[in-house]
């Protein structure tokens, strides 16, 4: 598949198909995700991919994060989305497989006396661990859909961080985004792109 396509086709995707995903497929979408860019080349990341019983003990806990994420939607969304989004934190949208992403955890408290440069080499570890994770998902997410699959990129439920890594033993790390994975029971059409975002200075702009 083209590229270009698969950028501007991928969807998120909040139903899926009763049906096993064929491991020799996830575990390419995984290989191919890890060879996202990442700050400095630490490769600071670990990703789980959860099935059978322990997606449904994973399930019960990531549900509970609904209560937390619903002022967000709130401020963004109509009744209408709303009820969608928040069918995925009830179910995973049935997904036979969610992979969770997580870097090593290095929260720093910022002094707020601290100037720009002094905040940004106190973050400066966690700031390019998650965008060297997120770097990794958008490349799952892409691979996903290459591959037939579909997914969707879930932040919410790291309310639930503590619960989610005492689950998984993941202690010590921090949780970036959990992603169901399967094969999509939808086709939703896509988004209005935001405009006015790209600013051009100097040189040629046509």
């Amino acid at each position: 598949m083209e590229l270009g396509r698969a950028i501007r086709e991928r969807r998120s995707i909040r139903q899926y198909e009763e049906r096993e995903i064929p491991q020799d497929i996830l575990r390419e979408v995984i290989d191919l995700a890890l060879w996202a860019p990442s700050g400095m080349n630490r490769q600071d990341w670990e990703i789980v991919v959860v099935q059978g019983e322990m997606r449904d003990r994973l399930l019960e806990v990531v549900s509970r994060s609904q209560e937390h994420i619903l002022p967000h939607l709130q401020e963004l969304f109509s009744e209408k989305i709303i009820k969608i989004s928040l069918q995925v934190f009830k179910n995973l949208g049935g997904a036979p497989a969610v992979i969770l992403v997580y870097v090593p955890e290095s929260r720093r408290e910022i002094q707020p006396s601290a100037d720009p440069k002094g905040r940004y080499h106190q973050e400066f570890d966690r700031f390019n661990r998650l965008l060297s994770a997120a770097a990794l998902i958008q490349n799952l997410l892409l691979a996903a859909y290459e591959k037939g699959l579909g997914t969707c990129w879930m932040t919410g439920p790291k309310y639930m961080e503590e619960e989610i890594n005492a689950l998984l033993g993941m202690e010590g790390r921090e949780l970036v985004s959990i992603i169901p994975i399967g094969f999509p029971n939808q086709a939703p059409p896509a988004p209005p792109r935001k405009k006015d975002v790209v600013h051009w200075i100097g040189g040629a702009t046509s």
